[in-house]
């Protein structure tokens, strides 16, 4: 795999005006160093997710991707910097916190419960939730936005195509209205057909109900293709940020991670 050495981030989209100009970002990054041990993955990351933005971070394997969500939704302890989520530091906060604080999480693996139908999948994403007639219309409301998923309500999740499947983890992460999901790895499994339908979903997500998206992954050509901004990184820095068209059409980025 090439590497692009570059001494500070190189923004392939300087005049690009994001959403939200002169606001708070959503999700904000600010040189953040974390890791496991006494050993350091991110050394000094700073990115920045705006609202109803779809924004990817891209990378080769080993180069810190994951560690950005781990740091992000405090599974792993950030050393120095800060993560912000608009005003507030969510530094130190963890999982429980962070969905209370609108913050949901697709993990890389699948979590769909085979046995069980699909509604009652959907229904888990609001386990702690005792209004009965608040779950219902969040899942009434998440069949709106599915409707593939609607026609199986009833069916066992095991029996859902993995586009399918997909479709209702994500579905499962809206279930508590968040602000701000993380997808690690929204491809990993799928066929390229399935991975340009679950692309399609996102981006219905974001243009339909504003939801905005901060992915891992490693298909790069697809997630920059649909991307609103992305962030490259190697050995745990950022070596390039811009529009996911702007990285697209990069000599460097295409030849180092799209194989042209």
């Amino acid at each position: 795999m090439p590497t692009l050495e570059h001494e500070a981030p190189r923004n392939l989209s300087p005049g690009a005006v994001r959403p939200d100009e002169g606001q708070p970002p959503m999700l904000r990054l600010d040189s953040v160093t974390a890791g496991y041990g006494g050993f350091n993955i991110l050394h000094g990351v700073s990115l920045e997710v705006r609202r109803s933005e779809i924004v990817s971070v891209l990378g080769p394997n080993g180069s810190g991707k994951s560690t950005v969500f781990k740091a992000v939704y405090g599974l792993i302890p950030v050393r120095s910097g800060e993560v912000r989520l608009g005003d507030a530091d969510i530094s130190k906060s963890g999982p429980q916190e962070l969905l209370r604080d609108g913050v949901a999480m697709v993990p890389q693996l699948s979590t769909v419960f085979p046995e069980m139908s699909v509604r009652d999948n959907l229904e888990l994403g609001m386990y702690l939730v005792r209004d009965r007639k608040l779950v219902k219309q969040r899942v009434d409301d998440v069949f709106d936005l599915f409707p593939r998923l609607s026609e199986r309500r009833n069916q066992h999740a095991g029996l859902l195509s993995g586009g399918e499947r997909r479709a209702l983890e994500i579905g499962r992460s809206l279930m508590l209205d968040p602000k701000l999901v993380l997808m690690d790895e929204p491809s990993v499994g799928l066929s390229p057909i399935l991975v340009k339908e679950v692309f399609e979903q996102l981006r219905e997500l974001r243009d339909n109900a504003g939801i905005t998206f901060l992915l891992i992954e490693q298909n790069a050509r697809s997630a920059l293709s649909m991307s609103d901004w992305g962030y490259v990184i190697e050995r745990g820095r950022v070596t390039f940020s811009g529009t996911g068209q702007d990285l697209l059409g990069d000599e460097e980025v295409r030849r180092a991670f799209l194989g042209d």
